[in-house]
């Protein structure tokens, strides 16, 4: 019988899902127009957010109690689903970024960025949690 953080962790993970598929449909798009740019920026921002939140649920269903996502990275960097702990950072270091600087050079490299590593990371958290859910 699962614990309640354990099914915790698992909810959190369904939301991730929903939002990091939504993310994959576009990750290789050209965007034509600023409303496209800044729509996937927003996909990616919501799919990362997801993230994170379930790495701190799966880290508190084990045990483990950190109080910000950068801890919650650098705890999770222990665990499979890490792939490089390096580029989770830099993408939590740049998220202010899409928020307070709208040029073009800033939206395309951010952009570029997504689908160049942030994605490929989500990917990698993504499938290894669900075949860790379905294993169990």
């Amino acid at each position: 019988m699962e614990t309640s953080k354990e099914l915790r962790w698992k909810q959190r993970f369904e939301t991730f899902e929903q939002s990091f598929l939504k993310l994959a449909q576009y990750s290789e798009e050209i965007f034509e127009n600023d409303l496209e740019q800044a729509g996937f920026v927003h996909l990616y921002e919501v799919a990362k957010e997801h993230a994170l939140n379930t790495v701190i649920d799966y880290l508190d269903a084990r045990g483990v109690s950190v109080e910000t996502h950068r801890q919650a990275i650098k705890e999770a960097a222990n665990y499979s689903f890490i792939d490089n702990e390096k580029t989770w950072l830099k993408s939590l270091n740049r998220q202010n970024l899409a928020y307070y600087i709208h040029t073009d050079k800033v939206i395309n490299q951010l952009i570029e960025d997504i689908q160049k590593s942030y994605y490929k990371e989500l990917n990698h958290f993504y499938i290894k949690l669900k075949e860790e859910i379905e294993l169990s």
